[in-house]
């Protein structure tokens, strides 16, 4: 069995220049983010699915720093059903034909020598470990059509945080749980001897 190469995880929505090795392993992740998060949630109506992918790209852009110019659920005749970008579309870009996410994730391994098996699933665990993030931004995507840079930031900002909050009230339910069964169990062990 093969180790999963670690996800280069930097402070959400922190840009830092990147190169070589790093900078590909960005870019797979972001690009194989869309095809996964469809697989992690599906929902039965085409715009929720096309909602959750382009989230899915959000939301990989935003945990590696990467910078966001938007996503959108409008479909653009004869090239996609949504996009997610860190530039701003124009229509030479629109002109030129379509490059789907698993061919640019496979040149950018195929150029950086990377296993696009383990990027793949090493993207899997950060978007099922983030999946909050994905789901409310699909939900704003699915309501609004079109999402702009600083609104999807706002929205992973306060999601994260929200996250947060609840891995924090986890873990300190959990440190209860073991300090009461720690009791106990010397309870027990005191009363058996």
């Amino acid at each position: 069995m093969t180790a999963v190469m670690p996800a280069p995880v930097v402070a959400p929505g922190a840009g830092r220049d990147l190169s070589g090795i790093d900078w590909a392993v960005r870019e797979i992740m972001v690009s194989v983010a869309g095809p996964i998060a469809e697989k992690i949630g599906h929902r039965p109506t085409v715009e929720e699915v096309v909602g959750v992918h382009e989230a899915g790209h959000v939301v990989m852009q935003f945990l590696l720093g990467k910078r966001l110019a938007g996503a959108s659920i409008v479909p653009w005749e004869g090239h996609s059903l949504g996009r997610a970008s860190s530039c701003k579309p124009t229509p030479e870009l629109l002109t030129t034909p379509l490059y789907t996410d698993e061919q640019k994730a496979g040149d950018f391994a195929h150029l950086a020598g990377l296993d696009l098996a383990e990027m793949e699933a090493a993207t899997e665990d950060l978007l099922s470990a983030h999946w909050p993030l994905v789901r409310v931004l699909a939900d704003v995507l699915v309501e609004r059509k079109v999402v702009s840079a600083r609104r999807a930031r706002q929205i992973l900002f306060g999601a994260y945080r929200k996250q947060f909050r609840r891995w924090r009230i986890v873990a300190e339910k959990d440190r209860r749980n073991q300090q009461a069964w720690a009791a106990e169990l010397r309870r027990a062990l005191g009363q058996g001897a």
